[in-house]
């Protein structure tokens, strides 16, 4: 690992997997986090939706607010996740 790197990349070798096969494998991936990227962001999402929860006024924005949050939360993970992805990409490419 370089110090760059936050965790272990794939080395291409003779006794592993092909070059190709990795590009391949996580290229997929990536296509796939990019269609899960598009269905979350045409899927509604409202506050209309969250209003009728009883939650303590306390909580600002309310359900809806708390809602948000947590999907921004689980949002977060998944850039996270693509980016990890596009790095492996970019390191098995550069091999």
């Amino acid at each position: 690992m370089t110090e760059t790197e936050e965790y272990p990349m794939p080395t291409v070798h003779m006794n592993g997997t092909p070059k190709d096969r990795l590009l391949e494998g996580n290229t997929d991936i990536l296509h796939k986090i990019h269609n899960l990227e598009d269905t979350i962001c045409n899927c509604v999402f409202h506050g209309r939706d969250y209003y009728v929860h009883d939650l303590d006024d306390t909580v600002i924005g309310g359900a809806y607010g708390l809602a948000l949050e947590e999907r921004q939360k689980h949002l977060k993970n998944l850039l996270a996740f693509r980016e990890y992805i596009e790095k492996h990409i970019e390191h098995i490419n550069g091999q």
